[in-house]
């Protein structure tokens, strides 16, 4: 039967063997007997850890160096400038620009009359007279207002008094000024305070009540301590019922205050010195390039462009101006369509329709409007309540859990991982070794126990609900 190892029997991807693929020791009981140590440590004796603490003198004597690695290693070298390129210098042409174009020869400068203002011969109008009385005038007429009375709150014409002028306002003569006394002050004399008669202390609490003179307290005689004749007996209770625990004392796990000392030299081996040597270290090849040589002959400094495009002559471009309209010797005809198909005519403008006036009606009111007379009341019901009653609540019918979730999708079996239960007792593999790796290798066993089957969701509802019923 072949061995197969967890990263094998796992079919849910979750499960892995711990394995360490280094060297493999014998020692050991742990799930992980792999180590990646190749040497053996060996314990050194400790010594009292140096302090860093710098001392608080200061520094003395000595020749103050300047050299630092920038200066030594790092030495001047001679500047050059950069090359810069210079432009020729521009040099005029010789002869007198041409500064004539096929604008100034085309477009000659003219002189003509200066454009006449054209004015408009403004709003035109009807030699009819105008006929008309607007609403304002019909309705509201003028009335004569001779003879009328003079109405309520208009003033006479002023006329100045006769009286003298006495020169006192309302406020003058009405309001007359009144002579107030002085507020008498509540303040207290002095009288008291520079009086020279003797103060007088009696009160109703000297003159009632007598002094007398106080009887001797009464002191209970004290009894005088005697001495017990017994011996004391310091045993307690908590003497004589807790003697203390059976046993040794414990011994203190805690080190000595000493410090580790030894006479035995240091030993600075260690893995990395022992394992790794010095090896003679070589500097890497470096292709030097060949020096750069000028070839021999000049240069051809033709190219294709040079040879190719040659400067042709270019003639001047001629300008393609139309030409000037000639103007006709013949009289303006301002005739348009316009001018001969509307001719304009005599007319009367519109005059507004007069309304007629207001005949009040003669029938008596009969009181009763067109919405008494329209609308006619009718009876109302009260409006049905929306709200849901209780019958579900108290209803006796089993209740029917069925959804459209539990008939379209079907419950699925779900498989058990054999790696989750791979060390149960219902378990198909049985641990069988460590291979080299650190895998733990199983073997497959045969047995008569049925291992567990997964429940699906359904099968877990109906057996709720047996075990409710």
């Amino acid at each position: 039967m072949t061995k197969r190892c967890i990263c094998d029997i796992c079919t849910c991807g979750r499960h892995r063997c711990p394995h360490r693929p280094t060297n493999h020791l014998s020692q050991g009981d742990g799930p992980c007997q792999l180590t990646e140590y190749t040497n053996v440590y060996k314990p050194h004796p400790l010594g009292p850890r140096e302090n860093f603490k710098p001392s608080q003198q200061p520094m003395q004597g000595g020749e103050f160096l300047d050299k630092t690695t920038q200066r030594q290693d790092y030495k001047p070298h001679p500047l050059e400038k950069p090359f810069v390129h210079r432009p020729d210098e521009y040099v005029k042409p010789q002869g007198d620009m041409e500064k004539t174009t096929s604008y100034g020869q085309e477009y000659v400068q003219k002189h003509a009359a200066p454009a006449k203002a054209i004015r408009n011969e403004g709003q035109r109008q009807l030699p009819a007279r105008f006929e008309g009385e607007p609403t304002y005038k019909s309705d509201y007429r003028k009335w004569d207002g001779t003879g009328r009375q003079q109405p309520y709150g208009m003033q006479a014409a002023w006329e100045p008094p006769k009286s003298k002028f006495e020169g006192q306002t309302t406020f003058q003569h009405d309001y007359r000024n009144k002579e107030i006394p002085m507020r008498q002050s509540f303040k207290p004399n002095d009288g008291p305070r520079m009086s020279d008669a003797p103060f007088e202390d009696k009160t109703t609490q000297r003159d009632a009540y007598i002094t007398h003179a106080m009887p001797p307290k009464f002191q209970r005689q004290r009894e005088e301590y005697r001495p017990s004749g017994a011996q004391f007996d310091g045993m307690s209770t908590f003497k004589r019922d807790y003697k203390g625990a059976l046993g040794e004392p414990t011994v203190s796990f805690k080190p000595e205050g000493r410090a580790f000392q030894s006479d035995q030299p240091f030993d600075s081996d260690t893995t990395n010195r022992n394992d790794f040597k010095k090896w003679p270290m070589e500097r890497p090849f470096v292709h030097a390039h060949e020096p750069y040589q000028k070839p021999a002959g000049d240069m051809d400094m033709n190219t294709t462009h040079k040879q190719t495009y040659r400067e042709m002559p270019i003639e001047r471009v001629v300008a393609m101006k139309p030409n000037s309209a000639k103007q006709a010797s013949a009289p303006f005809d301002g005739r348009t369509n316009y001018n001969t198909d509307f001719i304009q005519k005599n007319g009367q403008r519109a005059q507004p329709a007069k309304q007629p006036d207001y005949i009040p009606n003669n029938a008596p009111f009969e009181g009763r409007s067109t919405y008494k007379g329209h609308y006619i009341p009718h009876s109302m019901q009260p409006n049905r309540s929306f709200r849901p009653d209780n019958t579900a609540f108290r209803s006796d019918a089993q209740f029917d859990d069925h959804t459209l979730y539990r008939q379209d999708y079907v419950p699925k079996p779900i498989q058990v991982c054999e790696a989750a239960i791979i060390d149960q007792p219902t378990s198909r593999f049985k641990f069988s070794e460590f291979d080299q790796r650190g895998h733990r290798l199983y073997a497959p066993v045969h047995t008569s126990i049925t291992p567990l089957q997964p429940r699906s969701p359904m099968q877990s509802q109906q057996r709720l609900g047996m075990s409710v019923a």
